[in-house]
């Protein structure tokens, strides 16, 4: 692979996510009826009404993350993945999902929580001929994520990646062609929080003591692109626009980026260095979508937009690009996808319903206030 800086490729606009304020779609439980013991109102339910009423016009997230609070666990964004493959079947053990010849009981509830997100959509964003956005974990990230039924790791063997991602591609082509069904217009957005440990053979084995083989530019960039081109619109979502150092070379993240075929990327605020807003700004000019996650406080404070708008302007206007040019970013707010096993509630203590309220209000503000930016 190249390591020169080249940039991306122009891409249409039917390719990109046009530029909107949107939110992961986190959602803690309602409220618990102390006497009867159970949620008396639908997380998935409440995000769906709370998103179409608060984001409007702007990206209104799909809620497949609804919580377990009667175990103390919370948001699997694993589990949603896995409930998206075709022809694949798994269930849940003690050290995270494997594969399996059949489907089980965790099976049939990743399949029941799609089914309550896909009818929450309907109600609340049926009559909406707008934008929807999906945030699940990228498919190297699910392929990490998951063990065959041996305990050994899917990472580890070459027929069992490639049938999870082709899986994987396939059930989120099925489950946005539904929603485009219900007149709106989906888009995806994937986070590959793994791509590092992935292609540098740092992963570590199930035993903890030892790293699984690197795998291949070719065939990471490979996969990336195969996925991608079965989505509608898809942002790439990725932890920070660090160069990637593969067999004593580096590799620019923007140039990596393009390998992977993507079309819009977003990354969080809070990792961007002066030498990642080069890369951000070298992203931008090619013609791709940019998109900047917030950090989850935030939503602690929805009056602070002005605040935000600086943090943003001001790098970009350091490194020499016009700040009218903010105009064409998108907003991301709310926590990152919960990768973690199991994933528990008290990793997110302090963000209930009107938390990611506050969210969703920031996360609007923001993008109206970089539409109006001189």
């Amino acid at each position: 692979m190249s390591t020169s800086s080249e940039s991306p490729a122009p891409t249409s606009m039917a390719d990109r996510v046009l530029p909107a304020a949107t939110t992961t779609g986190i959602w803690l439980p309602g409220a618990r009826d102390p006497r009867r013991g159970y949620i008396a109102t639908s997380p998935v339910r409440e995000a769906a009404a709370a998103g179409f009423d608060i984001l409007a016009d702007q990206l209104p997230p799909v809620p497949l993350t609804a919580d377990r609070s009667e175990d103390r666990w919370g948001a699997d964004a694993i589990g949603r993945a896995v409930g998206l493959l075709t022809e694949l079947h798994v269930d849940r053990t003690s050290y995270g999902w494997r594969l399996t010849a059949s489907a089980g009981k965790d099976e049939r509830l990743e399949d029941s929580a799609l089914i309550e997100a896909f009818d929450a959509i309907a109600e609340y964003g049926g009559s909406r001929p707008g934008q929807v956005q999906i945030s699940l974990p990228g498919p190297w990230t699910l392929v990490t994520a998951l063990s065959l039924s041996s305990g050994a790791r899917v990472l580890g063997d070459h027929g069992a990646r490639r049938d999870v991602v082709q899986a994987y591609a396939f059930g989120i082509a099925a489950f946005t062609d539904r929603i485009a069904g219900l007149g709106m217009h989906p888009t995806v957005r994937l986070v590959e929080s793994r791509l590092t440990p992935v292609l540098t053979g740092t992963w570590p084995s199930v035993s903890g003591w030892a790293s699984l083989p690197a795998i291949s530019e070719t065939q990471v960039w490979a996969a990336l692109e195969s996925t991608l081109r079965h989505l509608p619109p898809t942002v790439l979502a990725l932890p920070d626009l660090e160069p990637l150092r593969l067999q004593g070379k580096e590799i620019p993240a923007a140039e990596a980026v393009r390998r992977s075929g993507a079309r819009s990327v977003s990354v969080p605020l809070v990792s961007l260095r002066p030498h990642s807003w080069e890369q951000l700004a070298i992203l931008a000019e090619a013609g791709l979508g940019t998109w900047i996650h917030l950090p989850t406080e935030a939503g602690g404070r929805s009056d602070a937009v002005n605040h935000w708008c600086e943090r943003i302007r001001t790098p970009w206007s350091r490194i020499g690009m016009g700040v009218t040019s903010l105009r064409e970013f998108g907003i991301i707010a709310g926590p990152e996808l919960p990768l973690t096993f199991p994933p528990l509630l008290e990793d997110q203590q302090g963000l209930g319903p009107e938390h990611n309220r506050g969210t969703m209000t920031i996360a609007a503000g923001l993008r109206r206030a970089l539409e109006e930016i001189e």
